[in-house]
């Protein structure tokens, strides 16, 4: 099973996977050539260990963190090829063909769980992230209402080719994703 989180920036893709990497022992996997987290094995007793793609080690983490989309869909996908349910979420990912590619040759083992938080705290979000980093400019807003849209018509190209969508508040997206996460019948850890 594959589960993507998307939204805009600010929406809380970040955030969501942070609460879930709370929910268990976490393991960093670090590039062998670059000794740097290119991703992390979480346990959770229920659920087999998930993979989440990206490094969380900045505010701004997932698979943005991985150089390039096309190598961070290569990345999500040698993961699952070892049978590993793979959690990721990124901006640029989503700018892609290859999610809905990928989408109609896993059909519903392919999840996609859109944030719907409303625009105006997806912007007052990235704004405290740029004070507490110490940047004084403010969010651009055009840029995040074109992603704003571009993260709806992704999960429209993903649900029509053949993913299980989901759009929730980021109040309800943890408990959507320990559902999807359920789902996929994947033997617990013993």
């Amino acid at each position: 099973m594959i589960v993507q989180i998307a939204g805009t920036s600010g929406a809380g893709k970040s955030h969501l996977v942070r609460q879930f990497m709370c929910l268990g022992e976490v393991h960093p996997v670090l590039s062998p050539k670059q000794n740097r987290v290119i991703g992390y094995n979480v346990d959770v007793p229920e659920f087999p260990t998930v993979h989440i793609a990206g490094s969380y080690e900045t505010p701004t983490g997932g698979c943005d963190t991985i150089q390039g989309p096309a190598a961070a869909y290569n990345y999500v996908m040698e993961r699952h090829e070892e049978g590993v349910p793979v959690l990721f979420e990124g901006l640029y990912v989503m700018h892609q063909t290859r999610g809905p590619s990928l989408a109609k040759s896993l059909g519903r083992d392919f999840v996609v769980i859109l944030l719907t938080t409303p625009l105006a705290t997806c912007l007052a979000s990235i704004n405290l992230r740029r004070a507490e980093r110490g940047s004084e400019r403010l969010p651009p807003r055009n840029e995040t209402e074109q992603n704003y849209i571009r993260a709806r018509n992704y999960t429209a190209r993903m649900r029509d080719a053949g993913a299980r969508v989901h759009r929730v508040p980021r109040e309800k997206a943890l408990d959507t994703l320990l559902t999807a996460l359920r789902s996929a019948n994947i033997p617990a850890r013993m």
